[in-house]
């Protein structure tokens, strides 16, 4: 096809090739890069949410129930001595200023209902406990939203199995509360939930898009310029002085031997015209003999 053109189509054709896959590889890798962008800036929210939440638990775990259990020994308190009724109330309250975050303590074997892992939560929960990972992070869809989520794994400790052994011998209030059917048989050491926290990573990605579309459109600007620069550069330098030459060629064809080629480039077709003089200047002496 190319060799069926003219220089200057063929030049414009192999630009716009060259144009169509370096954008391509520019969007690809733009998309790439400012999606792991998008990626880092919601891990770093996920991870200023989970210290935020470790830090409530630590602090209930290690000053707020000790306290109750001392004071008040025979009391059922699972707001100030249950890890997980902390951190899912501060969750709440954290979500009524930040309605699009969710954080969520699940489990396949929950005490509360509301904590039942759904199917992506169970499946990663089931591999913290067969030791497949120790943690996970990425995207992931959830009620029609793209999100960035973090877990971390929940393993049984001691302090839990009072309140998740038998239901014999958990709180009657507890039971009361939260039934007989769930909740039970928790081994310390084994991995019973996972602590997840849902980024919403739309409004983000929107934004890395709109970044993209910004750069093709000015790449693609650029490009047209670029084209328009060298196609100007092709007349003057290349489609014109030949069509000097074919012009020249022609009129001495027809005899027209005063017809002088003038080049003012130093390139290949300064070269060409100098020949071409130099074969008009043998083909006039040649003719000059000829006709004696």
């Amino acid at each position: 096809m190319l060799k069926n053109m003219t220089i200057r189509k063929r030049i414009m054709v192999i630009l716009v090739m060259v144009y169509v896959i370096s954008l391509g590889l520019a969007v690809g890798g733009g998309y790439y890069v400012l999606r792991e962008d998008t990626a880092r800036e919601s891990e770093e929210k996920t991870q200023i949410f989970a210290a935020a939440m470790s830090a409530t638990t630590r602090y209930l775990l290690t000053q707020i129930r000790p306290k109750v259990e001392n004071y008040l020994p025979e009391t059922y308190f699972p707001e100030a001595t249950v890890g997980i009724v902390m951190l899912t109330e501060a969750a709440k309250m954290i979500q009524e200023d930040y309605p699009e975050y969710i954080f969520r303590i699940a489990s396949p074997n929950p005490l509360n209902p509301e904590n039942r892992a759904n199917p992506f939560e169970a499946r990663t929960i089931e591999a913290f406990d067969q030791g497949d990972i120790e943690g996970w992070k990425g995207f992931v869809e959830k009620n029609g939203k793209d999100y960035f989520a973090i877990a971390s794994p929940m393993p049984a400790s001691e302090g839990c199995i009072w309140c998740h052994d038998t239901p014999e011998t958990a709180h009657p209030e507890m039971v009361e509360k939260y039934g007989n059917q769930s909740g039970y048989g928790y081994v310390a050491g084994d991995v019973v939930g996972g602590r997840f926290i849902y980024v919403p990573t739309e409004v983000a990605l929107q934004q890395a898009e709109k970044k993209l579309t910004f750069f093709a459109g000015g790449f693609s600007l650029f490009f047209l310029l670029m084209l328009l620069a060298v196609d100007r550069i092709i007349v003057y330098s290349v489609v014109k002085p030949i069509e000097n030459i074919v012009s020249v060629a022609t009129d001495i064809s027809k005899g027209k031997m005063d017809r002088e080629l003038v080049i003012h480039t130093n390139d290949e077709i300064k070269t060409l015209a100098e020949a071409f003089n130099r074969m008009k200047i043998s083909l006039a002496k040649a003719m000059d003999i000829l006709s004696r």
